[in-house]
């Protein structure tokens, strides 16, 4: 199987199903794969600054595994008694805490892959990236900022919010940034229910995931000329919550299991086809 650099690893948004992308790194440097940039949209962002970081997968994996609902977040007091001036249920207080705990290197000049975080601008209604240089906590918080549930993040003057309302899988940005192949895993998936939604943030991130499972398929089709797209498609019938940490550990797994499936059956079928060419060729 062959990779052309640059390749870009793409981690979309998927809430705590974002531990599905820690498989997919395990698989990724097990394999032996290249990795030129990483570019990264809400849970996705987090995950990506680790991974440029140049955190193992090991430790990002006892991350995952120890991560609690309450290492993300809080109520905010005031965004329950006052929703009209303060808009969100819950601070990010907690988790900027755990972003400056964690993470290795928290300057985008000083991480070991280029790194860049997909964004929505709240006012300019599009997506907002940063990279390049300064600090990367306040953007992956606003990347990771889902609104009702979070507060809008103010930088620069401006207000930004979850990268995945305008671009969950920033392929457009892998194309910009002249990558030849990205590489990604799908954290979103609409299983059916038949037990209704009942909380305000359940029923938003439930409509959200709808939204952008749909949207897959369009970006595919749109960007599968100008980039080759290595997307795994992991399987799992679980309907799993916002900030429901306890499936971790199996979706590691499962992301693990479906990556390395997916390139084994890609290199299997790159070595068909070169048997093919030399047949035809004798």
């Amino acid at each position: 199987m062959e990779i052309s650099s640059p390749v870009a690893l793409v981690l979309c948004g998927g809430s705590s199903r974002g531990a599905l992308e820690v498989g997919l790194y395990r698989a990724v440097r097990e394999l032996g794969l290249p990795v030129d940039l990483v570019i990264g949209s809400s849970i996705g962002a987090l995950n990506g600054a680790c991974i440029a970081a140049g955190m193992s997968p090991l430790a990002l994996a006892t991350l995952w595994r120890g991560m609690q609902r309450r290492d993300a977040i809080r109520w905010n007091w005031k965004g329950l008694l006052q929703p009209y001036r303060y808009p969100g249920l819950y601070t990010l207080d907690p988790l900027r805490d755990l972003l400056r705990r964690t993470l290795p290197e928290t300057r985008f000049e000083r991480l070991a892959l280029p790194f860049t975080v997909a964004t929505t601008d709240l006012q300019g209604a599009c997506p907002a990236y940063w990279s390049g240089s300064g600090d990367i906590i306040e953007p992956i918080l606003a990347s990771m900022s889902l609104p009702v549930a979070f507060p809008p993040v103010e930088i620069g003057g401006r207000q930004f919010v979850d990268g995945g309302f305008a671009n969950n899988v920033p392929l457009d940005r892998a194309v910009e940034l002249g990558a030849r192949e990205a590489l990604l895993i799908s954290c979103v998936c609409c299983p059916p229910r038949s037990k209704p939604y009942r909380g305000v943030v359940d029923v938003l991130a439930r409509s959200l995931t709808i939204a952008m499972d749909r949207k897959y398929a369009a970006d595919f089709a749109h960007f599968a000329d100008k980039v080759r797209i290595h997307a795994v498609q992991p399987r799992f019938e679980r309907d799993i919550g916002l900030l429901d940490f306890r499936y971790s550990a199996e979706l590691i797994k499962d992301g693990y299991r479906a990556s390395l499936a997916y390139f084994r059956d890609l290199n299997a079928a790159a070595l068909a086809k070169a048997h093919a060419v030399r047949a035809v060729t004798r």
